[in-house]
């Protein structure tokens, strides 16, 4: 699959909110303030998980057979590394990077990360298509999070009733966004772009 068929795949149909379900917590929690320095942290250490997550699938994990210690890997080795670059970010001068850091310290405990690396580095591509493809996922959860939270807002100001306020309509929103998104599958985009 080409690079442009990777992150058009890495946007919609696998989209790593709406297909799989990562970083759902923080959607439900309306976390949405600092978009950018948020998205530049998860699209920072998404980029970074992928490429250590790859880098161990290609030349530990696979060749002896070790595939279940991926989450292991994750949590005794990424987790406590993220943590360390967002504490030493923090103590930066500079108040857009430690907006980045605190969102960075955050996305290191959530699911978001790892989820977005494991479909990258599953999906038995080379090590730049893998980060190609982390940082395309990144930017699909950040269209697909700023969308939802577009229509929660819309939502909350319209009359709906009140059994369906909240959760409910967020639910249903995320379920017809998915249905769309996985619409474009990856045999229409490997059809469309090669």
């Amino acid at each position: 699959m080409s690079y442009f068929g990777i992150i058009l795949s890495s946007v919609f149909a696998a989209n790593a909110l709406l297909s799989s379900g990562f970083g759902a917590s923080r959607l439900a929690r309306g976390n949405t303030k600092h978009l950018l320095p948020s998205f530049i942290a998860l699209s920072l250490f998404s980029l970074f998980v992928a490429v250590i997550l790859w880098t161990a699938r290609r030349f530990l994990f696979i060749p002896f057979g070790l595939s279940a210690l991926e989450v292991v890997l994750y949590m005794s080795l990424i987790v406590p590394l993220m943590k360390f670059i967002s504490r030493v970010a923090a103590q930066s001068p500079g108040a857009f990077l430690r907006k980045v850091a605190e969102s960075g310290d955050e996305l290191a405990i959530s699911s978001l990360v790892f989820g977005i690396a494991l479909l990258s580095s599953k999906a038995s591509y080379t090590l730049y298509e893998a980060a190609i493809a982390a940082l395309a996922s990144s930017l699909g959860y950040a269209a697909a999070s700023e969308l939802l939270g577009a229509i929660r807002e819309r939502l909350e100001l319209s009359d709906v009733p009140t059994s369906f306020k909240g959760a409910p309509t967020l639910l249903l929103s995320a379920g017809l966004m998915a249905m769309a998104f996985m619409g474009i599958d990856a045999v229409l985009i490997k059809n469309f772009v090669g």
